[in-house]
């Protein structure tokens, strides 16, 4: 009874006062959930041990229409005889007949035949007072039932002189407001009224500590006062719950909750149902039209509702109220509720998004403006970046469009916003969106972008068919002219060369439609296209970055990120690797922004390559993995040899061929090894089975690549430089001169800055020319590679230079070299170039130094760290100094100081301190 002791001691004083011949009437007043029943039965409960006469009934919603229920219930008490109790309910079965037959006007009145009756349970009371104090306990005033309460208002003023406390319990705010019985009943004289509210937070604390323990209240008080507003009800469902530890996704607080409504009127049922439809956003007015009552009994019900707690205003105190008030409907109750909302809502102009919803939840769109409406809500949803939702309001208007071209452009904009949540699945639309092309249903921007999505999943004819269609409609007024369709040629040409070389695309000069670019993304992809495929390695460079920094991705369009996915290839192709990160960082956030997994996998894919040809080859492999991960292979399209590649490159270099081999097992479309991305996944087999030992498997892989790109005469290097590896085929299978032919071709071809492309071919140069010829061409590969930043590369320089000077006789150089490529090798999780190391530097240095913590780490001034980088990597302190533009004795007081700091004995371990 915590925060009751008041209201108890009440009572009793109220009971000793009865005793004494003076008739008391206690009036227990709170709202639902107070505990007002369970005060009256504790009091009760102290009372029945002695000898004062207990008569309690309950009155229930359920039987408010049963005449004399509520007295038949007094009168079974054991302690009244037999004989009398026989009497009273044949009196009781009279007296129900009678009332049945009773005109409903005068539900106020008892005819004068009945008072003879009611006059016979009168006297039984009063000589039942005579003998022992008696208690009268009747729970629920608000819900008995009419005959019960004519007796009682007769009954009680005539008991004001016996030794009798007659105890109500009673809710203003629920049963009949305009009783009159009622009313004069609870204005007796004798009438003492005990107010019981819910429990402050301090009560609440207190209940939760005695029920959980303190220190469940220290925790838990606050949340639980919040949640409840005190209401003993639902706090009760919550500690129950608490203590068996089966909170779930707000499941005691629903259970409460219904519990609570189903106490209610049906008046205040239908309000909150209302509320739960329409939320906060819902006045009053439009409350009680909703629910279908008057506008007062509406607000009678909010208030009803705040005193118990159960509201916060018009807000529910718990996020998964709503939920659960909503299901105590059936679906079709719900489902015309939410109908109606839509309806009400629409008429007084609400927002297009909140009308929607209605129509969502309702699952229908019968309205004539329901179409225009739903889609108006997808492209609100759009901007806002709530795709899933957008899908769903353009699904329901699908359903309910009255044309085919309404229907045709659902459709494929449902299509494309499938395909940014699940390509796997959005492939499944494609027919009947291509159909809907076939038929001219389609705006011309709409087959444009109808194209993108065939192209992705590699329907190379069927893309053909539609672009046909499309330039032998002519240009309309909003339509696509002969630009937009060269643009889309010349991005399809750089896709798939075999088309590209049939339909012959004209590059778009760079800069020639700035302009266009920025309204259709399409002429931008167009002229990346054209200009990686006819311009200089500068130029394109300079136009992706432009594009990157203009793109904006747009949810209702796959081209804005085609513009951004070719850019970044752009520049990855063009080795402006950390001008490619930093975009591909952005847009990845911007992607996670936007809820579009599609593009986060294609920009994962895309900084997995980035790390690839950056020679960090763990990196590479856990993001190619993580890009397959977010958008499974099914989903990919043709641009699976993009992950597939990068993940095969990345383990073969790394020495996994067992785990490379599962990766080169995986199907993939037919169609990929005809585009642009099947160039990655052939010159990742081809290191494969070069390092598998089948040379000639290998170059023809490579070939393959030079057949695919020798149809764009693309200028430069490409997406692969094939020529190269060829070139390690050819000199695998013995052919230096083939080799050497391959090489001298690629290096004629390189753009200015193409570091790493040139050290990698210097490299194969001096491997495929006689002994005296390679250390020079190995050490400027060294030095281009190192400028560069490839660290796979720049370790197989290493380690060729390496055996080049012990052939020549430079031992101490060799050794210094095998340094060096064994530490790069190591860094990158290249063990198989370890292993290539002379055997005896693998057995002096072994792998096993502790990896030291950033906090030792941090503790090296820049200088120190810089120094300690170049000597891990093996370069000597005259070599470091040289670098550095300082003496050999400070490098020498340096590397003291950071042996010092790590707590290492030699500069082995350096590269494990990093």
């Amino acid at each position: 009874m915590i925060e009751r002791e008041t209201a108890l001691s009440t009572l009793q004083r109220l009971l000793e006062d009865s005793r004494g011949g003076k008739g008391q009437l206690a009036i227990v007043q709170g709202p639902l959930g107070s505990g007002k029943s369970e005060l009256m039965r504790g009091f009760l409960e102290t009372v029945e041990d002695s000898p004062t006469l207990v008569l309690s009934a309950s009155a229930s919603r359920w039987e408010s229409t049963l005449p004399f229920g509520v007295l038949s219930q007094l009168f079974q008490n054991s302690r009244i005889p037999h004989s009398v109790r026989a009497d009273l309910n044949q009196m009781f079965i009279g007296l129900t007949e009678r009332e049945q037959s009773l005109d409903p006007e005068s539900a106020d009145l008892f005819p004068v035949d009945m008072f003879a009756d009611l006059h016979k349970t009168l006297l039984v009371l009063t000589d039942l007072a005579e003998r022992n104090p008696v208690v009268i306990g009747i729970d629920n005033l608000h819900y008995i039932d009419g005959p019960s309460l004519r007796w009682l208002a007769y009954v009680l003023p005539r008991l004001r002189f016996a030794c009798a406390l007659v105890v109500l319990t009673d809710d203003a705010a629920r049963g009949p407001a305009d009783s009159f019985l009622r009313s004069e009943l609870l204005q007796q004289p004798n009438a003492q009224r005990i107010p019981v509210g819910p429990l402050t937070p301090e009560g609440v604390a207190r209940l939760v500590a005695r029920d959980l323990g303190d220190g469940a209240a220290s925790r838990r008080g606050h949340e639980f006062a919040a949640v409840s507003g005190g209401n003993l009800l639902v706090l009760r469902h919550l500690i129950r719950d608490a203590r068996t530890g089966d909170e779930k996704d707000g499941q005691a607080y629903g259970a409460a909750l219904r519990s609570c409504l189903n106490r209610c009127d049906p008046v205040v049922l239908t309000v909150v149902r209302a509320l739960a439809v329409l939320g906060t956003r819902g006045s009053p007015a439009e409350l009680a039209r909703l629910a279908d009552v008057e506008e007062w009994e509406a607000n009678r019900a909010l208030r009803s509702l705040n005193e118990a707690r159960l509201l916060d205003g018009t807000a529910f105190r718990h996020p998964t109220a709503a939920v659960a008030v909503l299901d105590t409907m059936s679906v079709a109750e719900r489902a015309d509720l939410h109908e109606r909302a839509a309806v009400l809502l629409h008429g007084v102009g609400a927002p297009t998004i909140a009308i929607a919803e209605q129509l969502s939840n309702a699952d229908r769109a019968v309205q004539p403006w329901a179409v225009d409406v739903l889609l108006a809500a997808a492209r609100e949803s759009l901007t806002a970046n709530r795709i899933q939702i957008a899908a769903g309001y353009l699904r329901l208007a699908e359903r309910a469009a009255a044309d085919a071209p309404t229907g045709a452009s659902i459709r494929v904009r449902l299509s494309r916003i499938g395909w940014q949540v699940d390509p796997g699945s959005a492939s499944r639309s494609l027919p009947a969106v291509i159909a809907d092309a076939s038929a001219g249903h389609l705006a011309p921007c709409d087959v444009l972008e109808l194209i993108w999505e065939l192209s992705w999943y590699g329907e190379v004819g069927a893309v053909a068919d539609v672009l046909d269609g499309l330039r032998g409609r002519g240009q309309g007024p909003h339509g696509v002219g002969a630009e937009d369709a060269q643009g889309v040629l010349s991005w399809l040409a750089c896709l798939y060369p075999s088309y590209g070389s049939v339909r012959r695309p004209v590059a778009t000069a760079p800069g020639e439609t700035s302009g266009a670019c920025l309204m259709a993304p399409w002429l931008t992809a167009g002229s990346l296209a054209g200009g990686f495929l006819r311009g200089r390695s500068d130029d394109v460079a300079a136009q992706a970055e432009q594009a990157l920094e203009n793109l904006i991705l747009e949810n209702d369009s796959l081209w804005s990120g085609e513009v951004a996915l070719l850019a970044l290839l752009v520049l990855v192709y063009t080795d402006r690797l950390d001008s490619a990160a930093g975009h591909c960082d952005r847009l990845l956030a911007d992607a996670g922004v936007r809820h579009a997994p599609a593009w986060q996998a294609a920009f994962t894919a895309v900084r997995a390559e980035i790390a690839l040809r950056q020679g960090n080859l763990k990196t590479a492999a856990r993001e190619a993995q993580a890009a397959l991960d977010i958008v499974p292979a099914q989903g990919w399209g043709v641009a699976l040899g993009l992950p597939l590649g990068c993940l095969i490159l990345a383990h073969v270099r790394m020495g996994r061929l067992d785990v490379a081999a599962k990766y080169v097992a995986q199907g993939f479309p037919c169609t990929m090894l005809q585009s642009r991305y099947g160039l990655h996944y052939l010159y990742a087999r081809g290191h494969y089975r070069l390092a598998s030992g089948h040379a000639q498997s290998a170059l023809a892989d490579f070939l393959a690549c030079g057949e695919l790109m020798d149809c764009w005469e693309i200028y430069g290097t490409g997406p692969v430089s094939w020529r190269t590896s060829a070139a390690e085929a050819w000199i695998k299978l013995g052919n230096q001169d083939q080799a050497k032919h391959l090489v001298r071709d690629q290096l004629s071809r390189l753009p200015p800055g193409s570091a790493r492309v040139r050290g990698r071919s210097l490299r194969l140069l001096a491997a495929a020319s006689s002994t005296p010829q390679r250390p020079q061409l190995l050490e400027e590969a060294v030095d281009l590679l190192h400028d560069c930043g490839d660290k796979f590369e720049l370790a197989l320089a290493l380690i060729d230079l390496s055996h080049a000077s012990q052939k020549a006789g430079d031992l101490r150089g060799a050794r210094r070299l095998a340094r060096r490529a064994w530490h790069a090798a190591k860094a990158i999780g290249a063990e198989a170039l370890c292993a290539r190391v002379a055997p005896e530097y693998r057995e002096k240095y072994p792998v096993s130094a502790r990896k030291k913590s950033p906090k030792a780490l941090s503790a090296l001034s820049k200088q120190e760290r810089r120094v300690a980088e170049l000597a891990s990597e093996g370069y000597t302190n005259q070599e470091i100094a040289d670098q550095l533009f300082i003496t050999k004795s400070t490098v020498e007081q340096h590397l003291t100081r950071v042996f010092r700091k790590l707590n290492v004995q030699r500069r082995q371990e350096l590269s494990q301190s990093a």
